[in-house]
């Protein structure tokens, strides 16, 4: 009897472990075979390296969160490698488009002091050089004559001949 209650204890246990858990979409290096992982929470971020969405498995608190370089109260960021990381608690959350829309919603709150996303275009600086200019056009006239005129004048003869042909022969 104290092993049939002892094995009910750990099942309703391991029940209650696999429904706090979330199945999450995971690209990161510790889940090569199958590309998905279980965790409390699904994760989508950016890392600061090399811009690289990661989607994997951990504990954050839900909602996004950027995170910067900047000192503050005397310590650098805990989460130095990460510009942004979501975290949702749905099955396969952990998606680009996830990210994309959640950190597009929190740009338009942003002051104009804030880091900007990684998102936003950044042109290149103008330094006050005119463009070079272009090369004559030459090459596309004569590419115009090679690819149109000369299979349509080749075709026009062949109509022309095979025409000429037929009516010789009614003759």
């Amino acid at each position: 009897m104290r092993l049939l209650a002892t094995l009910l204890l750990l099942s309703s246990c391991a029940v209650r472990i696999s429904l706090a858990t979330v199945k999450c979409y995971c690209t990161d290096d510790h889940c090569v075979p199958y590309g998905a992982c279980d965790g409390a929470v699904c994760l989508v971020g950016i890392l600061r390296e090399n811009n690289q969405v990661i989607r994997t498995c951990g504990s954050r608190p839900l909602g996004c969160h950027r995170f910067s370089r900047y000192w503050r109260e005397g310590y650098w960021d805990e989460d130095d490698r990460w510009t942004d990381l979501c975290a949702c608690d749905q099955p396969f959350c952990n998606t680009f488009s996830y990210l994309r829309s959640h950190t597009s919603q929190r740009r338009e709150t942003h002051h104009p002091d804030d880091v900007p996303l990684v998102f936003e275009r950044v042109d290149r600086p103008d330094d006050g050089m005119p463009p070079p200019e272009q090369p004559p056009v030459t090459v596309s006239s004569l590419l115009t004559v090679l690819l149109v005129v000369v299979p349509l004048t080749v075709g026009a003869a062949t109509v022309m001949v095979v025409a000429f042909n037929y009516y010789c022969h009614l003759c």
